[in-house]
């Protein structure tokens, strides 16, 4: 298990390609993030869960500053969390977290904390989408922002659940908290909101706008179905070969295939037309590798 960690995060040498095109989404993602935070969320108070939403609230109550206050937050998580990442990964996620932390202070002190956006729902959700894509970005550059996209990420890889999924399961417990902390029930929905908005931007960002569904079709025209999917949308797939549940004689085939949203429901009407009575499983898929879909890399 140590040597495949270490196969799997080994670092990129300093100054090759891949390393400069890691640094520079990490950077590039550090600074966006730190700007959806500073322009569109942190003046209206919303705290959309996070680390920096727990230095929103200790702000909102000693004055601290919320990046260096995340900061600090963050130094622990990460050193656990490095431990099963992979040193690289720290590396880069310190570079994140610092320049990220620094430049929510540093717009903070240049320009102040005015809304640019006077209406909280549309900064709310602006914002979600912006920090969701800058939060992807740093990802993309195999590294993290820390706080609860760190934890995200871990229990994405734990738990195989999409990693938006996993912030908005760690962000809901800290929106709790300051509903009880600043006793204010009317920033929750703006909060929810927010959360909602960085997951699906950060999915979308990292899966595709256009996420693949997987499909398995049982039918006893098969055949008619399965010359739709190789002639008709060409496409390919595998046939299983399976038995009823209540006639354990009866040989049945089973198709399975993966296939794009929009192709999906062109199937699922083909099917409709030549045999009503099939089962179609359809299953939303986070990635799908291979001829016809993302690359390898």
């Amino acid at each position: 298990m140590t040597q495949f960690r270490r196969t799997l995060f080994a670092t990129a040498p300093v100054l090759s390609r891949e390393w400069l095109v890691n640094h520079a989404w990490v950077v590039s993602g550090a600074l966006a993030m730190a700007a959806g935070y500073h322009f569109f969320i942190i003046p209206h108070m919303v705290v959309p869960g996070g680390v920096i939403g727990l230095a929103q609230l200790i702000n909102h109550l000693t004055g601290w500053p919320v990046g260096l206050t995340a900061l600090a937050f963050n130094v622990p998580i990460l050193v656990m969390a490095s431990r099963i990442l992979g040193p690289g990964f720290g590396a880069k996620t310190v570079l994140a977290m610092t320049i990220g932390s620094l430049a929510i202070d540093g717009l903070a002190a240049w320009l102040g904390t005015e809304p640019i956006i006077p209406d909280i729902l549309v900064s709310t959700v602006f914002g979600g989408v912006v920090i969701g894509v800058a939060v992807a970005m740093i990802i993309r550059g195999k590294a993290n922002a820390g706080g609860t996209s760190l934890v995200g990420q871990l229990l994405s890889r734990l738990t195989r659940v999409p990693t938006g999924r996993c912030m908005l399961w760690v962000d809901g417990a800290v929106v709790l908290a300051s509903m009880i902390i600043l006793r204010d029930l009317k920033a929750a929905p703006y909060a929810i909101i927010g959360i909602y908005a960085i997951s699906r931007s950060l999915d979308a960002f990292l899966n595709g706008l256009d996420a693949s569904k997987a499909l398995m079709i049982i039918s006893h025209k098969h055949e008619e179905i399965r010359q739709v999917i190789l002639r008709g949308l060409d496409r390919g797939g595998t046939v299983l070969a399976g038995h009823g549940l209540f006639d354990e004689d009866e040989e049945r085939r089973v198709i399975f295939t993966a296939l794009s949203r929009r192709e999906t429901v062109a199937l699922q009407k083909r099917i409709q037309a030549i045999d009503p009575d099939a089962f179609c499983m359809v299953f939303d898929t986070t990635e799908v590798l291979g001829s016809g879909f993302k690359p390898w890399r």
